[in-house]
């Protein structure tokens, strides 16, 4: 059973919470539906869970805010985790897992784990800290377990454990199609991602067929940085989509491509969701991040990293035949493997 739920409609909720059936708290952004997709795991294994978002509001007003500046949406975020936590003091919650947990102050946390004493703490960081507010370091100290998808956060904080990403099943079994696309890119348009993709389009061998679905939050954002950021300069509307694809969307195009293509944020070093799916599915990679080279799924048959500056793809990666992943590898990396490791 799951109630997931936010703040300003939790009122009608509370006869199902206090039946006393739900025994994991799991408080997670709500991020293309991968929340979902944990909850769904977590049920599989007989788990009664409790979902909820990490920050007050998904809005791009909020999520600006707590970013640049928590102080400004501290009142918002202390009020939303003040009535989880009414919500959950009447179960018998044994796990607690948060991911990212971007707008909990440190105080909330206390309170938290005071009203669940009998509760193991796990915070997931699938972001870096370069990339989440200044005080996500302090927040470790306070679970029992800690994990992160950096690589060099791991490997500068002692405290945190590393463990990669995964992929949820649809990319498992892909649905059948003609493989009728050379390239594929889908994900959204941060940081120097559209300058990349650019480039990259140039460099293309002749014949090369290409889809780039560049998801971008809000038209009038995307009108607004093409008056400031020269490399948006000359960009159409009509290059970008506006509602992000869902997760069946995705693995239909997937299944059509023969390479997908992956830029990380510079500031992070580790492997990106779409790094793990593409592996998972069975299809070729182009990346910027050069750290998947120390993947134990690294096969340079079936990945190739490019440099950000001069995107290009060599012609014979095109034509060299996927490498299968060893079966134990693929469940290490699958979402049912992340939460074995996550959840104990």
């Amino acid at each position: 059973m799951t109630v997931r739920a936010q703040a300003a409609g939790l009122s009608s909720d509370h006869t199902i919470l206090n039946e006393r059936n739900f025994d994991t708290l799991l408080i997670s952004p709500d991020f293309f539906g991968y929340t979902g997709a944990i909850v769904a795991e977590l049920e599989r294994r007989g788990r009664g869970v409790l979902s909820f978002n990490d920050r007050p509001a998904s809005d791009t007003v909020t999520k600006a805010l707590v970013r640049i500046n928590p102080a400004l949406a501290a009142g918002a975020a202390e009020r939303h985790f003040q009535t989880i936590l009414e919500a959950v003091r009447a179960n018998p919650i044994r796990d607690v897992l948060m991911i990212k947990g971007e707008s909990i102050s440190r105080s909330m946390i206390k309170r938290l784990r005071r009203v669940l004493p009998d509760a193991r703490f796990t915070l997931y960081f699938w972001d870096s800290y370069r990339n989440m507010p200044r005080n996500s370091a302090k927040k470790v100290g306070l679970f029992d377990r800690a994990l992160s998808f950096d690589i060099n956060d791991v490997q500068a904080d002692p405290r945190l454990t590393y463990r990669p990403l995964f992929f949820v099943p649809e990319f498992a079994t892909l649905p059948q199609a003609d493989q009728d696309l050379d390239l594929l890119f889908v994900g959204t348009v941060h940081t120097d991602r559209y300058r990349i993709l650019r480039r990259l389009s140039k460099a293309l061998p002749p014949g090369c067929t290409a889809e780039f679905h560049m998801y971008y939050p809000s038209r009038r954002l995307l009108a607004l940085r093409r008056l400031v950021d020269p490399a948006f300069f000359g960009a159409s509307e009509a290059e970008f989509i506006f509602k992000p694809l869902g997760r069946d969307q995705l693995a239909k195009l997937v299944a059509r491509a023969k390479i997908a293509i992956d830029i990380e944020r510079a500031v992070q070093t580790g492997l990106t969701m779409r790094t793990i799916e593409m592996m998972g599915s069975g299809r070729k990679m182009v990346t910027t991040n050069p750290n998947v080279a120390k993947a134990d799924f690294y096969h340079a048959n079936n990945i190739a990293v490019i440099d950000r500056l001069n995107p290009v793809i060599a012609e014979e990666f095109f034509s060299t035949p996927f490498e299968p992943i060893p079966a134990e590898v693929l469940y290490k990396y699958s979402l049912a493997g992340w939460v074995d490791e996550v959840l104990p």
